[in-house]
Order: C-alpha cells, then sequence, then structure tokens
C-alpha cells in the first residue's frame, strides 16, 4: 500500500514522508502555544498561530437564550468579569466562569446556581461557527453532512477541522454533562451541548468541558492530546476469552467441534488458551445445567463446584490464567422472579417496566439502600467466596437497554425539556448517574478484596467512575457487532471484544484483530462458539501493551507497536525490537524488515498487504 502524507510537521506522530513510506514515532508531548481568553461577550476566544476559534454558549430561558458570544452578552441582567472569570445573572440563575490553561488544553468551568424557588430547565450549549470544513467529527464519527448529533458518554467531543488548517477540539468533563451529552452541527456551527439538564432551587451545578487547540488536522492527534489530558493510558496486561463448564454435546458454529467445557482435557484447554494466547478467562453461567445467567434466583440454582473444579483444569491448563466470572446488575428473570424488588424497578415514561427488549427479562436498578442492590452484593460476595474467582467481568456495566429510568428516586439534574418552550416535559433518571453511588463502591469493594474488573459498555460514563478505573487500572472494552462503536474506547481503554456476529472460523477472528487496528484497538475474543483454533495469531504478541498514542491502522505502546499498514516504525530512540509478521491467513511468516539509522534513532521499515499485521516489540 502506498501512502503520500502531506502533513505539517507537528503532526500526532512525528510523521516524514520517505521514499512510499512515512516515518512513525511516538511523538514527544508539548506545550501548545495557545493564548485563550474570556471576550467582553463572555465567550472564550483562543489563538494558535494564525488559527482563531471563539468558543460561543447559549443558555435556554423561558422562552428564548441567553448567550455568550465575541462582542456581548445577551439575555442577562448583569456581567462583570475579567479575561479568566466573569459573574452572569440572568432570570432564575446566576453564572460564575472560569478558564484555565493547560498544556494542550483550555479547562472551562461554568458554575450554575438556581437562584429561583422552582426547579430550573436549562439547555446548556458551547460551540464554534466556521464557514469552511475539510472534517469533522460527532463522538469519533465523521459525518459527511452539513447537520449532524451524537450522543455517547466516553468519546463526548465533538472536532473539527477547518479548511484553512488546524484543528479544535471540544470534550465534556464532568458527570452530568457526559451522560446528557450531545453533540451537534447544524448551519456551519460545531459543538457540545446537554438538553436534559434541571438544577434544583439554590443548587449550584458545575458544568465543565475542555478545548483542544491544536496545529495538527487530523482526529487522532485530537484524541491521543485528550487522552493524555485524561490520564487514560495505563496498561492492558493480557488478552481475554469466554469459557464456561458446559455439558458434552453444546456444538460450536463448526458442525464436527463441541463447544469446551467441564469434560474437556486439560491438554484441550490447554491448547485451546495457548492458540488464543488469552490469560484473562472468563467463566458464565450454564443454563443447561440448571443455572439462570444471573437474577436473583442464580443465588440458589448456581453451582459453585462444578465452576471450582472447572477453574482447576483451566488453571492447571495454564497456570498463568486468572479467572473472571460474569456479572450483570440490571437484568432479572420473570419465569424465577425474586420478592421485594418493586421500589427498584426501571420505570419507562409511561409506567410500565423497562425490560431487556423481551418482557420476560426486566430491568431493575441498583440503589444504594434497595433490596435489589442487596441482591447484587450477595451475588458478588459469592463470586468471590464461593467460586474463588480472580475477577468480575461486568457486563452492561452503566446501564442496560434503556439509559433513563421515570419513576423515583429522581437523581435530581435530568428532565425531558420542551426543545420550543424550554419547559419540563417531565422529570426522570439517569441510570449511570442514579446508580454510580452503588456502582462505585462496588467497584471500590472489588479492588479492596483484591479482585481484578473488566467491565462491558466502558467505565468513563463519568468523570466520577473514570478516575476510579484510572485509580486501579481496571480495564473496559466494547461489543463490535459494528465495528465503528470502537470509536467509543478511544477516551477509555481501547479494547473491542471480538464481533459474535460474523466470526465464524479463526480467519474470521484474525481478520477482526486486523480491522479493530484501523481504529487504534486491541482485541479481546469472544465465547466458544468459534471452533477449531489451530495455531496462534498476532494476539501472541499484542500484550502487555501500555497505550502511548492510538491511530488509524496502529497503536503505539511503551512496549510494542501493532500495525496493519506499511511504514517506518520506532519507539523514538534506538530501541531495538523483535518483529512478528503475519499473513492473511493469520500465520506467522519469516520477514527481514530494513533497519534505518537517523538522527540518532533506530527505525524499521516493513511492507504489508491486505490483511497483514506486525507486532514490534520492544526489546
Amino acid at each position: 500500500m502506498v501512502w503520500k502524507l502531506f502533513v505539517m510537521a507537528a503532526l500526532y506522530s512525528a510523521i516524514t514522508v520517505a521514499g512510499e513510506n512515512p516515518y512513525i514515532e511516538p511523538k514527544t508531548p508539548e506545550k501548545v502555544p495557545f493564548s485563550a481568553t474570556l471576550t467582553p461577550g463572555g465567550a472564550v476566544d483562543i489563538t494558535l498561530d494564525r488559527q482563531r476559534y471563539v468558543v460561543k454558549a447559549e443558555f435556554s430561558l423561558r422562552p428564548g437564550w441567553a448567550k455568550f458570544t465575541e462582542d456581548k452578552a445577551e439575555g442577562f441582567t448583569s456581567m462583570t468579569g475579567t479575561g479568566k472569570e466573569l459573574t452572569a445573572e440572568g432570570p432564575g440563575f446566576k453564572l460564575v466562569r472560569h478558564i484555565e490553561m493547560a498544556d494542550e488544553a483550555i479547562t472551562v468551568t461554568d458554575r450554575i446556581t438556581n437562584t429561583s424557588s422552582e426547579n430550573l430547565p436549562f439547555l446548556y450549549r458551547q460551540y464554534v461557527t466556521i464557514d469552511t470544513m475539510k472534517e469533522y467529527r460527532l463522538c469519533g464519527y465523521r459525518v459527511y453532512s452539513s447537520h449532524g448529533t451524537g450522543n455517547d458518554s466516553i468519546n463526548s467531543t465533538t472536532i473539527v477541522m477547518p479548511e484553512d488548517g488546524g484543528s479544535l477540539g471540544m470534550l465534556a468533563l464532568n458527570d452530568v454533562f457526559r451522560v446528557h451529552f450531545k453533540a451537534f452541527a447544524r448551519r456551519k456551527s460545531y459543538g457540545i451541548g446537554d438538553d436534559e439538564l434541571v438544577i434544583k432551587p439554590g443548587v449550584t451545578q458545575e458544568m465543565s468541558f475542555a478545548l483542544f487547540p491544536s496545529r495538527a488536522s487530523d482526529y487522532y492527534s485530537q484524541i491521543n492530546a485528550m487522552r493524555r489530558y485524561l490520564g487514560v493510558n495505563y496498561e492492558i496486561p493480557c488478552g481475554f476469552t469466554y469459557m464456561a463448564p458446559n455439558p458434552k454435546g453444546v456444538k460450536s458454529l463448526h458442525p464436527d467441534y463441541d463447544q469446551l467445557g467441564k469434560d474437556s482435557t486439560i491438554e484441550e484447554i490447554c491448547d485451546r488458551l495457548n492458540y488464543k494466547s488469552v490469560d484473562y478467562v472468563c467463566d458464565l453461567a450454564v443454563p443447561l445445567l440448571g443455572e439462570p445467567h444471573q437474577g436473583s434466583a442464580w443465588l440458589e440454582l448456581c453451582k459453585p463446584q462444578l465452576h471450582r473444579d472447572f477453574y482447576k483444569k483451566i488453571r492447571e491448563a495454564r497456570p498463568t490464567a486468572k479467572i473472571f466470572h460474569f456479572f450483570h446488575c440490571f437484568i432479572e428473570f420473570k419465569d424465577r422472579l425474586g420478592k421485594g424488588f418493586e421500589n427498584d424497578k426501571c420505570l419507562l415514561p409511561n409506567g410500565n417496566q423497562a425490560d431487556y427488549r423481551n418482557p420476560n427479562v426486566p430491568l431493575y436498578l441498583p440503589f444504594e439502600g434497595g433490596k435489589w442492590a442487596e441482591c447484587k452484593e450477595k451475588t458478588l460476595d459469592k463470586l468471590k467466596n464461593d467460586f474463588g474467582v480472580d475477577g468480575i467481568f461486568w457486563d452492561e456495566f452503566p446501564y442496560s437497554a434503556t439509559r433513563y429510568h421515570y419513576g423515583a428516586p429522581w437523581d435530581g439534574v435530568s428532565a425531558d425539556i420542551d426543545p420550543r418552550t424550554h419547559e419540563i416535559l417531565r422529570l426522570k433518571s439517569s441510570v449511570p448517574l442514579v446508580t454510580l453511588p452503588w456502582r462505585k463502591r462496588m467497584v471500590e469493594w472489588i479492588a479492596d478484596n483484591k479482585l481484578m474488573l473488566i467491565a462491558n459498555g466502558g467505565g468513563a460514563h463519568t468523570r466520577t467512575m473514570m478516575e476510579v478505573f484510572k485509580k486501579y487500572k481496571f480495564l473496559a472494552f466494547r461489543e463490535t457487532g459494528a465495528i465503528s462503536n470502537l470509536y467509543v474506547t478511544h477516551l477509555s481503554t481501547p479494547i473491542g471484544l471480538a464481533d459474535h456476529i460474523t466470526e465464524r472460523n479463526e480467519k474470521d477472528c484474525y481478520h477482526n484483530v486486523v480491522k479493530q487496528l484501523d481504529y487504534g484497538c486491541v482485541y479481546f475474543y469472544y465465547h466458544e462458539q468459534v471452533a477449531p483454533f489451530t495455531h496462534e495469531t498476532i494476539t501472541k504478541h499484542m500484550f502487555p501493551i501500555t497505550p502511548i498514542e492510538l491511530h488509524e491502522g496502529y497503536i503505539i505502546g511503551k512496549e510494542r507497536i501493532l500495525t496493519n499498514r506499511s511504514g517506518i516504525y520506532g519507539f523514538g530512540d534506538v530501541s531495538e525490537a523483535e518483529l512478528h509478521f503475519y499473513n492473511a491467513d493469520g500465520y506467522e511468516v519469516e520477514r527481514k524488515p530494513t533497519t534505518i539509522k537517523k538522527d540518532g534513532k533506530l527505525y524499521y521499515e516493513i511492507a504489508l498487504g491486505e490483511m497483514e499485521s506486525c507486532a514490534i516489540v520492544r526489546k
């Protein structure tokens, strides 16, 4: 593949062109020489070289809008301030704005106080206006039309790349902003907002976001600056797969092979784990042996000894293995419905109970002090003490089939708001917010009990939980039935779970490993439906990896670089490396790369074809 890259010298990974292949190495982070101030009208004015961005704001009134613009504030009764802080008052509220500089970003904090005697609906929007746009992204997704919206609580971003060069990233920070997050583009305006915020009387709600001016004009440069700002580049130690103690006769997708299970030999389990090159093994319930997937009945019907015997085999087969077990905090089963959970139902706007797209699988919410939360705490305790697991795999960690609950308790900040009148239509609760205190306590319980945690759906839906995951180096991934879901991982641990919809054999699995590198992500295997596995592949050399930079086609880590693109790769120093090449069928093949010494640094020039890959492992 021939790449011709015409980029500025300050681009994301210090790429320069040598013949047909680019030099690729990690960028040394530097302070970006921007200036930023608050304008007379309350907007944020940012200058970097010849780039200038004026980030304006809109705040809902009833009816109409209060606005921060470049020249004057509109809709406020008063405003005073300096270049870094201002105070503005409007009908029923006071807003204090403060900006603070970091090496690569400006942090903007708005403290909004409801000075009225009733709940205050408060639509909140920040945006820039750009006449000629080269490219823009909403929550990671490139949008080709002039109008668009996005809503994701982890990749809570709008990133703009004007035709004149450079870029600006906008990132929502605080918990409430993230769970309500909306990215938007309309009429040459591009921004981030919250259309569901309510502030109670006398309460001050903090809303914060970060702005990233950059000389680079690509998406991944912005993402890497945001990852550095958030501090989410920590180690991903091992590969992952599911494996349950199924009885004989549970077929894989291949008609000649059963799934592995309780009667499999140690040698069979050893081969499977070794060929996948995984040390994290996630156990599941076995419905064929009478175990529900979870829910309240699981506490009575689970079979700990069945699983402990299976764990013994796994640990003998691969002594480095760590055993996890599936856990879910929202689903219940009607045919085995427990008692005492009436007050813990997750409710829809019509008052009916929400379900898992199946009325036989109703949803409940683990509130602090609730009976359902108590049931789920017993589940975690049983997994630790009776099963003897090394870690918890927490499925659908922030929420399940619905993001909102229309009943008590209220989270104190969420509502459906009429977009025309700006009046409250109905109060509601964000599931990630209203369950946050309990989930945070359980995550800390997991850590205090020396267990590991892997979460499906992401651990960074709120800044609070992101900080907890960072503290304990816990992992999160996203499922890839739609591979573009990987955009969500870009501000968390960049891991994609295998695609259980399309993978039918080990070659399919390898091809999805390669495809996930298109998003700068590493790969976790799925379940035992795919069989057989007959050889190792690049996952043998994928871990451990501590991400430094994500890019389209490759990921640069402290320990290794994983790529599906031709190029001239190095670690930015004289580090030597072992190179492992894999062909389009996923087999390792012998190739001798060209070694290049340039500017006191060592590089390896590699050439890859379609569906080929290479692991460059630092010695």
